[in-house]
């Protein structure tokens, strides 16, 4: 069993103290631990007091409990193997990441529950750390256990809107794909197998499916609804999707289409659950609308920045949107669910103070008009970010590269990548290709905000404060400092989806009040 790979690479629990305090940082505990059930995903007791006095694998609270007593858990989910992985991590245990160093000293047993798993070297880690941050957090976890298939179900389905349909045990080594409850005997079957009456002889579907009978395969296994056929509750079971078919779309996305830029690919087998990445160009009544949103966030406001990256301090009159598509990347979008999942689950048990929202940015007050609602409790956002054309191209196709951040923009608030409120600021970084600039339009997820208006902020302190403290991404105000801009700067992929690329004119150059 994996757990006990982590006795065996001495990742055994600590000090019962240091192990309940990173268990309620996570929010699997709260409060007193409880002693554990020995019988665990074999329990079949549904005493209420049972359920209540003793952590069963399905419990919230399991994990902690297991770590209080000094017990190796039994992992019914991806999720609840990261979250042991994670906590046994000095230095990620606030965040929900794990080193290279972790991961490797409990790979053999990865490698066993998986299928061709290869050695974790250096190659492979920088394929698992694809956006270059130098960790591995769940929504890279969670690609690593889809492509190797390690068995167990994602364990996120109360926040990525599965159905109850088609659910995976999440037993180890039980091979049950699709939860069945135990029906009860016919009475009048049962008679007639004890020879004290005629056969049942309804042959209704509605009978025949909620009741067993002697020649149903659940015939000897009759009894609990709450008890699947393979001999587990239905507490251990979850949704066994995977892949494109693991998390939903948005309703407006197309998912096929025949006007995609050059170079566009769809991936599998065509099932639902094949990978798919795309982009659709966009029609007449979405040019309109994001012509509006680049409208409603111009400003004539320049900065160093624009002189910088242009040579000029002179800045255009206006901005007219000549092409646009959406990117509708199957991988990208499911690694940022997971992400927002993540941080909704956070948000329910956190302090509210940590998750103070910023429901004030420009882009996405406008953009919400038409109708798009984003998780304001979470800090979700669009944004803009200037690119060039073809890095847009490559950022659609597999997502920023945080090992290359900060070398187009510059490292004010550190290594991370830049967005902006207003289309003035992005086009600042945009680099024009044939007369036409380009910006990308991005959800993004600022979970924990960490808010700065220092003139002359330390790069690396803000780094480390999302790296490895509690916030995600920095607010960096250089309106309250000099009346210019806001600028919006994560250092994890998984927190950016890049939803549109915009492609579009200067207008005429002038010289602006704030022109120095």
């Amino acid at each position: 069993h994996l757990a006990d790979a982590f006795h065996r690479a001495g990742l055994g629990p600590k000090s019962e103290a240091e192990m309940s305090t990173r268990m309620k940082r996570s929010g699997t505990a709260d409060g007193p631990t409880r002693p554990l059930c020995k019988f665990g995903t074999k329990c079949y007791r549904r005493n209420p007091e049972h359920l209540k006095e003793q952590a069963h694998p399905w419990d919230p609270d399991y994990l902690a409990c297991c770590a209080a007593c000094n017990h190796s858990p039994e992992f019914v989910s991806i999720r609840m193997l990261f979250e042991w992985i994670e906590s046994r991590d000095e230095t990620s245990a606030e965040r929900g990441r794990c080193t290279r160093e972790s991961m490797q000293q409990v790979w053999p047993e990865i490698q066993k529950l998986g299928q061709d798993v290869p050695a974790l070297d250096d190659e492979l880690w920088q394929t698992l750390d694809d956006d270059g941050n130098g960790f591995i957090n769940f929504g890279e976890f969670a690609e690593l256990t889809t492509k190797h298939k390690l068995g167990l179900p994602l364990g996120l389905d109360d926040l990525l809107e599965h159905s109850s349909a088609n659910l995976k045990c999440g037993v180890f080594d039980c091979s049950c794909n699709d939860f069945k409850g135990r029906r009860r005997r016919c009475k009048y079957a049962e008679k007639a197998s004890k020879g004290e009456g005629d056969e049942c002889y309804n042959k209704k579907e509605d009978h025949r499916s909620t009741f067993c009978h002697p020649d149903d395969e659940d015939w000897e296994l009759h009894g609990d609804k709450e008890m699947c056929r393979c001999g587990h509750k239905k507490k251990l079971h979850a949704s066994g999707a995977s892949g494109a078919a693991a998390v939903p779309y948005p309703t407006y996305w197309s998912q096929a289409s025949s006007s995609c830029l050059p170079g566009a690919v769809s991936e599998g087998d065509g099932s639902d659950a094949a990978e798919f990445s795309e982009r659709p160009e966009m029609g007449e009544d979405m040019l309109k609308r994001l012509q509006s949103l680049v409208t409603d966030t111009y400003s004539d406001v320049t900065t160093r920045d624009r002189q910088r990256h242009s040579g000029s301090w002179m800045v255009p009159k206006d901005f007219t949107l000549v092409q646009a598509w959406r990117n509708e990347n199957s991988k990208l979008w499911r690694k940022y669910c997971v992400k927002k999942a993540e941080l909704q689950q956070e948000v329910k048990t956190a302090d509210a103070k940590r998750f103070e929202v910023y429901d004030d940015v420009l882009t996405t007050k406008v953009w919400s008009a038409y109708g798009d609602q984003l998780d304001t409790s979470i800090n979700e956002w669009y944004l803009w970010h200037g690119t060039s054309s073809s890095a847009a191209h490559n950022i659609c196709m597999s997502d920023f590269k945080m090992r290359l951040a900060g070398s187009a923009t510059g490292t004010l608030y550190g290594r991370g990548s830049y967005f902006a409120e207003s289309i003035t600021k992005a086009d600042e970084y945009s680099k024009e290709e044939d007369g036409l600039y380009t910006v990308l339009l991005c959800r993004v997820l600022g979970g924990r905000v960490k808010y700065t208006a220092d003139r002359n902020p330390d790069p690396d302190a803000l780094t480390r404060e999302c790296t490895q403290g509690e916030s995600d991404c920095i607010l960096g105000d250089r309106i309250k400092i000099s009346g210019t801009y806001r600028e919006f700067i994560v250092f994890d992929t998984e927190n950016v989806y890049p939803e549109y690329i915009v492609k579009y004119k200067r207008g005429e150059l002038f010289k602006s009040k704030s022109h120095p």
